[in-house]
């Protein structure tokens, strides 16, 4: 269950091009992987430190405050992964984009007219609708309901993001956002129904597969200044909350959470506040990666890594 952003999906949805590396650009870092071509696997890797200053996420603002110095990081980036230029898979922060779970009767089969029916769908949820609104969206195979999964930026800003890898010598190809690609690591929630959780230093976000279908994304901000155990208390209450409504509002019993802890973030002390906490079973999500790979690369760079599943 893949969405790459801002691209036709259709071709993408069977077979995603391999790209020569994977980045993603956050508040305070910069992470890359280099790709080899044959199987997939990554090779190089980078997590790069900056001022979290220098981008500031926004859904209808520009984001980047310092472009140099955010250039400065891109080239550094490079020549940690020995990348001279290429094209590139670029996540970019979450709070850049807003997601809709939608259920529909029945989806247009025109290309054309299943376009116009979408941002009519999303319109209804976004009133004040920008005119410069991309959509990607990806639907469930279902009958009679289908339920479908839209994710929706402004143009400007995803274009701020390619004209500053481009300005690098590097070429974006799919974007995209660390939740929709961390769900290539859970085998496409063949698990059961389940909660996925992603924890950074400035938000939360919530990805709900019940029955393989999208069912729910939620997100919800967070001072970045809160102390460990008051992280792990609000990630408590919100997965509470978030469960409870699944429960009240699909009639459907959550039976598992995976839990991503970004960058920087106490994931053994947020995965122990929740198993302590709550009835469901919680664990990591949890892929194969390079044995020389310590716990805190790993978990930071999931996403990266979802890119390439």
């Amino acid at each position: 269950m893949t969405l790459p952003l801002f691209k036709k999906l259709q071709a993408r949805l069977i077979e995603r091009p391999v790209p020569d590396a994977v980045f993603e650009l956050a508040p305070g870092h910069l992470s890359g992987l280099r790709v080899l071509a044959r199987g997939r696997a990554a090779r190089e890797r980078f997590i790069l430190r900056f001022n979290t200053s220098v981008l500031i996420p926004s859904f209808d603002r520009p984001n980047v405050t310092d472009a140099s110095a955010v250039k400065a990081m891109i080239e550094a980036g490079k020549k940690a992964l020995a990348l001279g230029g290429g094209s590139i898979a670029l996540l970019i922060p979450e709070p850049c984009v807003r997601i809709f779970v939608l259920t529909a009767d029945s989806v247009p089969v025109d290309e054309d007219e299943r376009d116009s029916f979408i941002r009519w769908r999303v319109g209804k949820q976004m009133p004040l609708m920008p005119e410069d609104l991309r959509l990607a969206y990806a639907a469930n195979p279902g009958s009679p309901a289908r339920k479908l999964i839209v994710a929706t930026a402004r143009d400007a800003v995803i274009r701020e993001y390619e004209d500053i890898f481009q300005s690098a010598g590097l070429a974006v190809g799919t974007v995209t956002v660390p939740s929709l690609s961390l769900v290539n690591l859970i085998g496409g929630a063949a698990g059961g129904n389940g909660v996925l959780l992603n924890v950074e230093p400035d938000y939360l976000s919530f990805l709900a597969i019940m029955e393989s279908e999208w069912t729910l994304y939620r997100q919800k901000g967070v001072s970045p200044d809160l102390a460990a155990g008051e992280k792990a208390d609000l990630v408590v209450q919100e997965v509470e909350n978030t469960v409870h409504f699944l429960e009240d509002k699909e009639r459907k019993k959550v039976e598992r959470i995976w839990v991503r802890p970004g960058a920087g973030e106490d994931g053994p002390g947020i995965l122990a506040r929740l198993k302590s906490s709550l009835p469901q079973p919680a664990a990591m999500v949890d892929y194969t990666a390079p044995e020389e790979w310590n716990a805190q690369e790993k978990s930071a760079l999931a996403p990266l890594m979802g890119q390439l599943a």
